[in-house]
């Protein structure tokens, strides 16, 4: 970490980097903390990270030395999603063409926490329910959203289908049971909020 940096302008905030990068905060720390890019702190303490480095990120995809095999799985079912999404054969999809481009930056959202719920595996018992709940509920807003929209339910878990499929894909086996129970939390929350509609 930096003690003070070399030019104010080539420094982005926390929030910024994570938007340019496409993941979460606590990965962004993570990177930092593992030197993957220059950090410094601000003297209120906020991280700022050296604009090259996030670009080259942006360019190259995630670190690649040693990062954790959570990470890893993260890094590849979001990558073969984004391949997956830009094919033809997606777009054409009715869930796809039933959701407007300034809906899907919403369903985006749903869908990165969504993924970060499914690789990060629990390994405390009360967080492994907290992650359950949070799926139900995640389920709820999704079908909530895509309810209004107009979206079917046949549609909306065809989507959900389509995405845990990509994430299994790239998972270990052994992940397989938590990705599941998870995701069909997500499912049923998705099925109560159509049935309040």
């Amino acid at each position: 970490m930096l003690e003070t940096p070399p030019e104010q302008s080539k420094w982005l905030p926390l929030r910024e980097a994570c938007r340019l990068l496409d993941v979460n905060e606590a990965t962004l720390r993570q990177w930092a903390d593992k030197e993957y890019l220059r950090v410094y702190r601000t003297p209120g303490g906020h991280r700022r990270f050296w604009s090259d480095d996030v670009m080259s990120l942006t360019n190259g995809g995630p670190p690649d030395a040693g990062s954790d095999s959570e990470e890893e799985l993260e890094g590849s079912a979001l990558r073969r999603i984004r391949r997956r999404l830009q094919g033809e054969s997606v777009t054409k999809q009715p869930w796809y063409q039933s959701v407007q481009e300034d809906g899907r930056d919403r369903m985006r959202l749903f869908g990165r926490r969504m993924l970060t719920l499914l690789v990060h595996e629990p390994q405390v018992r009360r967080q492994r329910q907290e992650a359950l709940a949070e799926s139900h509920v995640l389920g709820r807003e999704y079908g909530t959203e895509m309810s209004e929209k107009g979206v079917s339910l046949k549609d909306t878990l065809e989507a959900l289908v389509f995405f845990r499929s990509m994430v299994l894909d790239s998972a270990d086996s052994k992940s397989w049971n938590h990705i599941l129970e998870l995701a069909d939390r997500v499912m049923v929350g998705v099925a109560e909020s159509y049935e309040k509609q």
